[in-house]
C-alpha cells in the first residue's frame, strides 16, 4: 500500500470512529444509523469477510475433488504451504500433489481477520471418509486481495 493509499485508509478511519462514536448522541438507540459511517464499515468488513470464506470453500471442495483448474484460479503465484506432516510445498509442488481424494473435508471454528488486503482464517477442518472421521487439522489459511478476488497466499495444517 503506498502512502497516498495508507492517508486515505487512516482519514477514513479516524473519521468512522468520530462520526461512529457520535451516533446515537442525543438519541435513546445505543446502535449506529443504518447509513451511518460505522455501519457501512461494518456491513463491507462483514461482506469482505464472508467472500473470504467462500473462496476458502471452494478451494476445499476442489481439493477434495482433484479440480486442478479451480485450484489454479485461487492459489496466488507465491503460493507455499506447510502440510500437517511439516512438509513445505511450493505452488508447483502444490498442483503436483493435487488428486481427487475419497473424503471430504469439514470446516468449523473458522475465524476471519482481515487487515486491508489480506485476510488470515483460522478453523479445524474434520476429514470424514464413508462416514468415519479419519482426521482432524487445525489450520490457519491466509489470503491476499488480487484483483478483486481473495487469492490463497500461505496454508498450513497442524494434525489435531
Amino acid at each position: 500500500m503506498n502512502v497516498g493509499n495508507k492517508r486515505t485508509v487512516v482519514s477514513f478511519a479516524i473519521s468512522a470512529l468520530l462520526l461512529g462514536g457520535l451516533v446515537g448522541c442525543g438519541g435513546d438507540s445505543d446502535k449506529p444509523a443504518a447509513n451511518s459511517p460505522s455501519a457501512t464499515a461494518s456491513d463491507s468488513a462483514a461482506q469482505e469477510q464472508e467472500a473470504v470464506l467462500q473462496q476458502e470453500a471452494r478451494w476445499l471442495t476442489a481439493i477434495t475433488s482433484g479440480d486442478k483448474n479451480t485450484i489454479e484460479s485461487i492459489l496466488s503465484p507465491n503460493f507455499k504451504h506447510i502440510s500437517s506432516d511439516g512438509k513445505l510445498l511450493d505452488r508447483g509442488q502444490e498442483m503436483a500433489s493435487i488428486v481427487a481424494e475419497q473424503f471430504t473435508m469439514n470446516p468449523t471454528e473458522q475465524t476471519v481477520d482481515i487487515v486491508g488486503d489480506t485476510a488470515v482464517i483460522h478453523g479445524v477442518n474434520t476429514l470424514v471418509e464413508s462416514g468415519k472421521v479419519i482426521g482432524r487439522e487445525r489450520f490457519t489459511d491466509v489470503f491476499v486481495k488480487q484483483n478483486g478476488t481473495w487469492m490463497a497466499l500461505a496454508a498450513h495444517e497442524t494434525n489435531y
